[in-house]
């Protein structure tokens, strides 16, 4: 992964076979002094999905080992919390299928590039209801 950033912005080119968990985490300790991380965009070609879904006790664990193309992902990386980021992503298939979810992991097929902006609201994550969900400090 390469990537850039000035000022507020930072642009991330990942290659081909590469691990977008690891490249999440290359980011968080490249950027950990900062308060927090928003995707502005992201696109691509994703491989060896793993998503999740809440039903509101566990996450359901979808796979999706086709090809995919990344139609949109939203979501943030809080560098001093446990998890270290939040992702939803959303892909489709050769033939026009849309399925997405909770990122749990995959694989760069090609490239991905991404679009994130570097934010100063302190934040924390504390458990409700078996979630550790964001909240101000």
């Amino acid at each position: 992964m390469d990537f850039k950033e000035k000022d507020k912005f930072i642009v991330c080119v990942m290659q081909d076979g590469e691990d977008l968990i690891e490249n999440l985490k290359i980011l968080k300790e490249s950027f950990k002094n900062e308060k927090i991380l928003t995707v502005l965009s992201a696109l691509g070609m994703l491989k060896d999905i793993k998503t999740g879904y809440w039903n509101g006790k566990e996450y359901e664990i979808h796979e999706i080992n086709e090809p995919v193309e990344l139609l949109g992902i939203s979501g943030i990386i809080t560098p001093d919390t446990e998890p270290f980021y939040h992702f939803h992503i959303f892909v489709g298939d050769k033939h026009g299928n849309a399925k997405g979810g909770h990122l749990i992991e995959a694989k760069v097929l090609n490239t991905l590039e991404m679009s994130l902006i570097k934010g100063d609201i302190e934040v924390e994550r504390k458990e409700e209801k078996g979630l550790k969900k964001l909240k101000f400090k």
